[in-house]
This record gives C-alpha cells, sequence and structure tokens, in this order.
C-alpha cells in the first residue's frame, strides 16, 4: 500500500513543481490582480499576448481561489496601470489595452525568449498604488509543436575546421598521386588516363565541399 501511495505521488509531482513557479494571481488593496498568456501552448516566437485581469477583491477567500467576475471588472486602467515584462536582465514595458470586457485588459508581444519570467506592475489602480510582481506560465521551445522533430543543420565551428581539413587533406593526396603518375608515364593513353583520373578526383573534392557548404 505505501508502495502505492508513493508512486502516485512520484507521477503526480511534477504537475506540482511546474506550477510552483507560475505565480499567476494575487491582491493589491482592494483590488484582485490575475495574468495568463491569450494564446496556449506559449510558444517562443509566436504571436501572443499577455491578459490581464483587474477586479474587485473578495477578501473573504485567497485571490487564487476565487475567478474573475466581469461584474466587479475595473475599468479605465489603460493610462494609470503598465507592466513589465522581465526575462533575465533585460525588460520592457507594456501598455494594456483594454477588451469588451470590463476588467479585462492585453498587452501584445511576441516572446523570442524561453522558460520563465517576471511580470511587475507599475502604477495605480483608482487611488491605490500598485508594487506587484507575477510570474506567467512557462514559454516553451518550438519543437513542442514540431511534428515530426527537424533535426537541427546548424554546423559546429569544430566540425567546420575538420570538415575543411579533410579536403585539405585529400588535396594534398591527389596532388601526390599525381606527381607519381607523372614520373610513371612514359605514353600518351598513359596521360590521357591521368587527366581522366584527376578530373574523377577533383570532381569528387568539389562534390564533398558542396555538400557541406549545403549542409551549413
Amino acid at each position: 500500500m505505501n508502495k502505492a501511495y508513493f508512486f502516485a505521488l512520484f507521477l503526480i509531482f511534477p504537475l506540482f513543481l511546474s506550477g510552483a513557479f507560475a505565480h499567476q494571481s494575487d491582491s493589491v488593496g482592494d483590488y484582485r490582480i490575475e495574468i495568463d498568456w491569450k494564446n496556449k501552448p506559449i510558444v517562443t516566437g509566436e504571436s501572443n499576448a499577455i491578459i490581464v485581469y483587474v477586479s474587485e477583491m473578495d477578501k473573504s477567500k485567497e485571490a487564487a481561489d476565487q475567478p474573475f467576475i466581469p461584474e466587479k471588472g475595473i475599468e479605465g486602467l489603460k493610462k494609470t496601470l503598465k507592466i513589465q515584462l522581465v526575462v533575465d536582465t533585460e525588460s520592457i514595458t507594456l501598455p494594456l489595452q483594454p477588451t469588451d470586457i470590463p476588467g479585462k485588459y492585453e498587452a501584445p508581444i511576441t516572446p523570442t525568449f524561453s522558460g520563465w519570467s517576471q511580470l511587475n506592475f507599475l502604477g495605480k489602480i483608482n487611488e491605490q498604488n500598485v508594487n506587484l510582481a507575477l510570474h506567467p506560465l512557462k514559454v516553451e521551445e518550438q519543437e513542442v509543436l514540431q511534428f515530426p522533430q527537424v533535426e537541427s543543420t546548424v554546423v559546429e565551428s569544430g566540425d567546420f575546421e575538420r570538415e575543411i581539413n579533410d579536403l585539405r587533406g585529400d588535396i594534398r593526396e591527389l596532388q601526390e598521386t599525381i606527381d607519381e603518375l607523372k614520373e610513371q608515364t612514359n605514353n600518351s593513353m598513359d596521360g590521357v588516363m591521368i587527366i581522366a583520373a584527376i578530373g574523377l578526383g577533383i570532381a569528387g573534392i568539389a562534390i564533398g565541399a558542396a555538400s557541406f557548404v549545403k549542409k551549413k
């Protein structure tokens, strides 16, 4: 029985862990603030928008335990409240655009990062000063939407150097072979064979170089 309990806990623990980093709602004075992404899954490089819900706070419950209620939504915050998205050492301040739903605002953005970020609120809600930091859901890499998976065609600098050195070695070997054949050649037919061999060797090296450049 204990083994089954711990096994079940092991399976669901990652779900709690992933949610622990996402702090998506909180209260400031008499107001409740909640954030979300407009489009899911949230993928780097895809157009999206941060959604902000601002409403009156039900102080009998925690902010995370109550839903956004449009009838309690706070309007008119376009000029008084802004959000600042922070990723590592970089940040951008975004204005809030009202929607057709009272208390619901949008801030369009295309995330070019992946991972976690922080959202700071700057300004006022009516007469209430706002100093709050929330954490949106994680932005995923584009691979989550790719099927089948696309193999990377990026060539590392070390691989490039090795390929160049191999081509140089092939050229040296071809030159040595040409010199040896010249010393052994005594008639015109042998000369024709040498020219043909040289042509084939050069063609092979050119094909190898072209295929590598294409891959790069």
